[in-house]
């Protein structure tokens, strides 16, 4: 029997892309762990290590919708290969100033900025390019595959960052590297034709301005009823899951726990998340999509519950690992029938409206979790910021249309 997967592993490109996209997600997990442990250990302080953070995330969601935008108007192959090489450069530069002993809090936070430059011009080509690889049809397996994958990263990730920086600050960084390298070269063995767009398309993209191509972008999504609902959604949403994640990881290095350990929380998250994956797998073809949502967030609201009740070292592992169970299923269901239904010359811009709005808040909010640690709430503060926004998210998924979605077999009888 010829399953949806195989079909899609039976692609050339579509692995050649998965081995460059998995390269790039494995660098980016890398610098999630280090840059607040690194970042608290060269300023001693919980609130500039949260503001360093915040830093990279909001250059990147400012960004973001440029970067969209030039994804539906350049070769998205081309770049791909950039942002490997560009990612390896400044790895390269990190490992070089650790080495040398000459990176203090200020060059650090240049150096994770223009990270931030160069993930929010680039980053959104791994996922615009997938739409001229993979059919409609076969796009929530995708992106179930996609979180399976996800799991894997974090389920190693975080104990393999702690490890590495306990070794050296800087061996996170050279690992970076060499992973941004295998992304460009892996991107460069695309099909040439691969994220370019037919002749007559691209003759109407290049008539067309920037800015009014930029403009459309936003206008197509504000004018799409489930796309509005989910970014409102996703935004508070995603709040809750960074706020938790960085004061957790900022709260444990403060009290001098094993950066092995920090790491551990992740791989915890990771070993939910590979469970969820599997199941997700299933569920999106079997469940409502809209049922699956409103059920996936259900569980990550119980889990920031826990955390109001203790931040022992065991609830906190319990917690996120009940929060990475959920997401795969919640990630699969919902993107999947986003970009599904997103037309393949919208894919960069659409990519980008979604992820700027969701994530600009939660950009900014490391910074705030690093204010709220250091007042009288402590932890307690952050985590009750989490669980109001997990409820928030929960209420728009089931008071919106993003209730109503069906399975993927019926996405085409429905509008976005």
């Amino acid at each position: 029997m010829v399953t949806k997967g195989n079909l899609l592993w039976g692609s050339a490109a579509y692995r050649l892309w998965f081995v460059s996209d998995t390269s790039d997600v494995c660098a980016v997990s890398l610098r999630t762990l280090v840059v607040p442990l690194l970042a608290l250990q060269l300023s001693g302080s919980q609130f500039v290590a949260g503001v360093i953070v915040a830093i990279e995330s909001t250059i990147m969601m400012v960004l973001l919708p440029f970067g969209g935008t030039l994804a539906d108007r350049w070769n998205r192959r081309h770049m791909m290969i950039a942002l490997g090489v560009l990612g390896a450069g400044l790895s390269i530069a990190a490992t070089v100033c650790l080495v040398a002993e000459r990176l203090n809090t200020w060059s650090f936070a240049l150096i994770i900025a223009l990270f931030a430059v160069v993930n929010g011009l680039l980053g959104t080509s791994n996922d615009a390019i997938l739409k001229s690889i993979v059919p409609m049809e076969n796009f929530a397996k995708a992106q179930a595959i996609r979180e399976g994958r996800e799991a894997c990263v974090e389920l190693s990730g975080g104990a393999v960052a702690g490890f590495l920086y306990k070794l050296t600050q800087w061996c996170p960084f050279l690992v970076s590297a060499v992973l941004y390298l295998t992304s460009a070269v892996t991107a460069l063995a695309l099909p040439q034709s691969t994220g370019t767009r037919h002749r007559h398309a691209d003759t109407a993209t290049n008539e067309a301005s920037f800015l009014k191509q930029f403009a459309e972008g936003w206008v197509w999504a504000m004018s799409q009823r489930v796309f509005l609902a989910a970014m409102v959604m996703g935004a508070a949403v995603n709040v809750a899951c960074v706020g938790v994640v960085v004061g957790l990881q900022i709260t444990l290095a403060d009290q001098g726990v094993d950066p092995v350990l920090i790491g551990v929380v992740s791989t915890v998250s990771g070993v939910g998340a590979l469970i969820g994956s599997a199941l997700s797998g299933r569920l999106v073809d079997g469940v409502p999509t809209g049922k699956l949502i409103i059920g996936a967030l259900s569980l990550f609201t119980i889990s920031l519950v826990l955390l109001l009740v203790s931040t022992a070292y065991p609830v906190v592992l319990v917690s996120q690992g009940m929060a990475g169970l959920a997401f795969p299923a919640l990630n699969a269901a919902l993107l999947g029938f986003i970009y599904g239904k997103t037309p393949e010359d919208l894919q960069g811009r659409a990519s980008a409206v979604f992820e700027t709005t969701v994530g600009l808040l939660g950009a900014l909010t490391p910074a705030l979790a690093g204010y709220l640690l250091q007042t009288r709430g402590g932890f307690f503060s952050v985590a009750a910021l989490a669980l109001a926004c997990a409820i928030v998210g929960l209420a728009i998924a089931v008071c919106s249309p993003i209730r109503g979605i069906p399975k993927p077999e019926l996405w085409g009888n429905i509008m976005l």
